[in-house]
């Protein structure tokens, strides 16, 4: 098995996880079925393998996005989707329907701690292992989108590509950027940049720092799932692969050896990883 640090780059994986508490089901006001078939729609399915390379560390949970969501703003006031009742605690579904009932301070508070503090501070730490390692980390921010928009979502005038890539003004380089984007044209697959969905998480304490070069890569589920009526979903039932997913896993791969070299040689005030 290879160890952890072979390659100094973090997968930052939040909503691959399908898992409910046994002790969480009870804060929801819908049945099990309907619940698991919001999960279906939400869920980033198989990004855990998709961006499983051996030899990286990754940031990942086995707990659905619908128990917390990992990436939203703690503060309401700042998360743009708490106003549909999707911020850190989601109270409705993507069609603007109740699906929880209302969190008592002590209930949030709670959740809050028990999975997302752990998970920021775990996020945190293995960049710092990185770093210490070899000087710098590659930091990505690993996820899936729909072909279509969410009912929540406003209507797009243009199709959504095969790949989005998402940035951040203080930790997206445009060496980076130029390098992923070449990347995957190269390949044949449509490439946009903060299009449908815009930014990649930094932790505060890592924003901005040169030594942090981070990029969110996106792939529409379209390449990777085979499309399936969320309505006929049974409780468990899950989306099945396209033929071509181990393809595409191999592509994803190939770009995160490709971007270690091109890091090595463009982040040139990294210190030098200690001698084994």
């Amino acid at each position: 098995m290879y160890p952890e640090t072979i390659l100094p780059i973090v997968a930052h994986i939040p909503h691959a996880g399908t898992q409910i508490p046994e002790n969480v089901w009870d804060q929801f006001t819908v049945d099990r079925q309907t619940l698991w078939r919001e999960l279906v729609t939400l869920t980033d399915w198989y990004t855990d393998e998709l961006y499983g390379a051996p030899a990286i560390t990754r940031c990942q949970t086995p707990i659905n996005r619908l128990v917390v969501d990992l990436e939203r703003y703690l503060d309401d006031d700042k998360e743009p989707k708490a106003r549909a009742g999707q911020g850190v605690i989601y109270t409705h579904d993507c069609s603007g329907n109740r699906i929880r009932k209302p969190t008592t301070p002590d209930i949030r508070q709670s959740l809050i701690d028990q999975y997302y503090r752990p998970w920021h501070l775990q996020l945190d730490s293995m960049i710092a292992h990185q770093i210490t390692r070899w000087g710098y980390c590659l930091l990505l921010d690993c996820h899936s989108f729909p072909n279509m928009p969410f009912a929540n979502e406003p209507e797009e005038i243009r199709s959504r590509p095969d790949i989005c890539i998402g940035t951040s003004a203080g930790n997206t380089p445009e060496w980076l950027l130029a390098h992923t984007i070449k990347y995957f044209g190269g390949l044949g697959y449509s490439v946009e940049v903060d299009f449908p969905y815009s930014g990649c998480l930094v932790p505060k304490s890592y924003h901005p720092n040169k030594r942090v070069p981070a990029l969110m890569i996106e792939i529409n589920r379209r390449l990777y799932i085979k499309d399936g009526l969320i309505e006929t979903y049974r409780l468990r039932d899950i989306p099945e692969k396209l033929d071509k997913f181990n393809v595409l896993r191999k592509h994803v791969l190939d770009l995160m050896l490709f971007l270690v070299g091109v890091s090595d040689c463009a982040i040139e005030d990294r210190a030098k990883p200690p001698m084994i």
